[in-house]
């Protein structure tokens, strides 16, 4: 192998106001996010004025975390720590380029396939920021590359990919050691009583229907994590950022929280255990909307983990899942081509 090109993929977030309603209208568009049922045909002028109408108040809510998504930089750090730990692994013959492609905003899936091209990259490896598989996130990204493959004409790329990590080691002992540093934040003689909520973000109910696996994988997070604590905290589920009239994932974050209260939890640490990166759900959703709801409720001390961002066991999990499934691709080609 001569060269390795990794692709991070997200959702993406604004970089300015300015940028919040294209980048609105960008979600609207995708079909594997949002169903628009049987008016699917008018998509493209719905998700132009769903964005219009929804704009403002998101600006708003941008505007209390300093006017943009934190999402790009954050995901830029990741990529230079990954490619810094691809190249110790792999020395100097192997090209290593990390790039981050976004789904909803710059840069887009499409910049970063550019990027490789222009490069002369030729192994291509998809690695999802979504440690838990749904269609609307990682197989959104993965029909994004491959519909942009397919319309480019570009049969140069060697691809390879992992669909979801929900239970993967470093990725657990990265969430527990963010949780450690959570929990550091309550006093001492307070830190016996702390309640653990993990958050996740919601799907619709009928997609679990149809067999999307993203909510038996947040389970199974959940459970490794709490399997290798040892401080028999309690623990709860629930789920977050509802949009449209459609049922979707429960117990909501907000009701569960306030719960909570009611059964006189008073210190609660919440985890967003599907979020790697912190962005919009996490810096405002959480620490800003639900912080007062859990205030109002009753919550005396409460906490958000940061998301694991460039948390250097996160990196190692990312790599580690690179340099596996890459060794057995060359163990495989060796096999059918030995010397």
């Amino acid at each position: 192998m001569k060269d390795l090109g990794v692709i991070l993929l997200n959702m993406g977030g604004p970089t300015s106001l300015e940028s919040v309603r294209p980048f609105l209208q960008n979600l609207f568009l995708d079909k594997e996010i949002i169903s628009f049922g049987p008016m699917e045909f008018a998509r493209t002028p719905l998700a132009k004025f769903i964005a219009k109408k929804r704009a403002e108040k998101v600006k708003e809510n941008y505007e209390m975390i300093g006017g943009k998504s934190p999402i790009a930089e954050l995901s830029l750090q990741q990529a230079a720590a990954l490619e810094q730990r691809l190249r110790r692994e792999y020395g100097d013959g192997v090209r290593i380029r990390v790039e981050v492609g976004f789904s909803y905003w710059h840069p887009f899936i499409r910049e970063a396939m550019e990027a490789m091209e222009r490069d002369g990259i030729t192994n291509i490896f998809l690695m999802p920021l979504y440690p838990h598989y749904s269609k609307t996130t990682t197989g959104s990204c993965f029909k994004t590359w491959r519909d942009l493959h397919r319309s480019r004409g570009n049969h140069s790329f060697k691809v390879q990919s992992v669909k979801a990590y929900p239970v993967q080691d470093d990725f657990i002992d990265a969430m527990n050691e963010r949780i450690d540093e959570g929990l550091a934040r309550f006093p001492d003689q307070r830190r016996t009583n702390i309640t653990l909520l993990f958050s996740a973000h919601g799907t619709p109910v009928s997609l679990v229907e149809q067999g999307d696996p993203y909510s038996h994988q947040i389970h199974e997070s959940m459970e490794e994590v709490m399997r290798r604590r040892t401080d028999g905290h309690s623990y709860h589920l629930s789920f977050q950022s509802k949009v449209g009239p459609a049922k979707w994932l429960t117990p909501d974050t907000v009701d569960k929280t306030k719960q909570l209260a009611a059964d006189g939890v008073r210190d609660l640490l919440v985890i967003p255990i599907a979020f790697v990166t912190d962005h919009i759900e996490t810096l405002h959703e959480l620490n800003i909307e639900l912080r007062e709801d859990a205030e109002h409720a009753g919550i005396e001390q409460f906490e958000v983990m940061p998301a694991l961002n460039d948390s250097p066991k996160y990196i190692e999990a990312l790599a580690s899942q690179i340099i596996q499934r890459m060794a057995r691709k060359s163990r495989i080609l060796q096999s059918r081509h030995p010397e």
